[in-house]
Order: structure tokens, then C-alpha cells, then sequence
């Protein structure tokens, strides 16, 4: 392969707190260009669960997103934190936290990078079946979240009318449906 990598002269950070560590690199391509600055968000890595019930639906979260003033169906799902010995436990913790649910047999499915060209993390995915609510939600000060299982079919309405917009959920919908055999690529080829 001729594509290189680019060598990293100078790296300065601007901005470092929980949330949020933003570098300003100067950057020297494989061709000689500099770029300077080029800036990149350090982030901790996500777990999103994408869970079904026993009847085979999937449950889903909605809560205001700031960024977009919108509120948003999503997948449960959250930042791996320090405490997490592991992706899996993020989400089994995120999903307990968001929604009172505990589920069984989870199954990851490969991590995907949220932004490689700007962002150093990576959304790990899981799909666990047998969800039940097992307590109240558990919501952080700044949350407000409510939770409901809907089918498949809803999903996709969901996600047709723009209110399930998260690129990286409809990613993971997408990398689970995969996962568990829900799309037939010989259908989806056939024009």
C-alpha cells in the first residue's frame, strides 16, 4: 500500500478536562505538506447495547441532546469510565443506569471508530437478548431519560422520521442486524 502515515512534528493541548481533551498537532504528510495546526479530540470510548426483549423487541432510550436541542431515540449507551474493568461492563452498567434493565447472552460486535479523522475513540457495540426491568433508572443530574421497547418495524420508523438520528447508533443497529443474521445481503443486491 502507498498510502503513509503522517509524522507528528509538535502536539499541544488546549484544552484537557473529563469530557473533553482537544491537541492541536503540526503535522507533516507523507508527501512533505505541514499542517499546522491539525486538531484532534481526544475522547474516552463509548458502549452502546443494542438489547431485545423476549418478544423481540428492542429497547430503546430518548433524551434531549444539547448539541442539537433535539430530543433523541438512541440506543442505551455511554462513556466507558474509569471504574469499567471492560466495554462489556460500561454498557451492562449504562444499561442498568439509563432504563432499569438487566439483559442476558450479550455478543460484541466490532468496534467502529466514532471519527478517525478527528477523534481517538471507538463505539463498542453489544446485542443482548432477554432484557427486564430489574429497578429504576439510576440518572446522573444532568439526565433525563425514558425508555420503552418497540419492534423492529418502529425502529426503522423511528429512524425514517428523523427521530433516531444518531449516525453511530444507526451504525451499531446496522453492525448488530449483521451480527444476528437480519440482513440478507442476497436481497439487498438484487436490483
Amino acid at each position: 500500500m502507498s498510502i503513509k502515515p503522517w509524522k507528528i512534528i509538535q502536539s499541544k493541548y488546549l484544552l484537557q478536562d473529563q469530557w473533553l481533551t482537544l491537541r492541536a498537532d503540526t503535522c507533516l504528510t507523507a508527501e512533505g505538506i505541514e499542517l499546522d495546526p491539525f486538531y484532534i479530540f481526544e475522547k474516552r470510548d463509548w458502549a452502546h447495547v443494542m438489547v431485545f426483549d423476549t418478544e423481540g423487541r428492542v429497547l430503546i432510550v430518548r433524551q434531549y441532546r444539547h448539541g442539537s436541542k433535539t430530543i433523541c431515540a438512541e440506543l442505551p449507551c455511554g462513556v466507558i469510565d474509569d471504574s469499567d474493568t471492560s466495554p462489556l461492563d460500561a454498557a451492562k452498567r449504562e444499561l442498568l443506569e439509563e432504563t432499569g434493565c438487566m439483559a442476558e447472552d450479550y455478543v460484541p460486535v466490532k468496534p467502529v471508530y466514532t471519527n478517525p479523522a478527528r477523534q481517538t475513540n471507538w463505539v463498542h457495540c453489544f446485542v443482548a437478548y432477554n432484557a427486564r426491568k430489574v429497578a429504576e433508572p439510576n440518572l446522573d443530574v444532568s439526565e433525563n431519560i425514558e425508555s420503552e421497547f418497540v419492534s423492529l418495524e418502529a425502529l426503522f420508523g423511528l429512524i425514517d422520521d428523523g427521530e433516531f438520528s444518531q449516525s453511530l447508533h444507526i451504525s451499531s443497529v446496522y453492525q448488530v442486524l449483521r451480527k444476528i443474521g437480519k440482513l440478507n445481503l442476497e436481497e439487498i443486491t438484487r436490483f
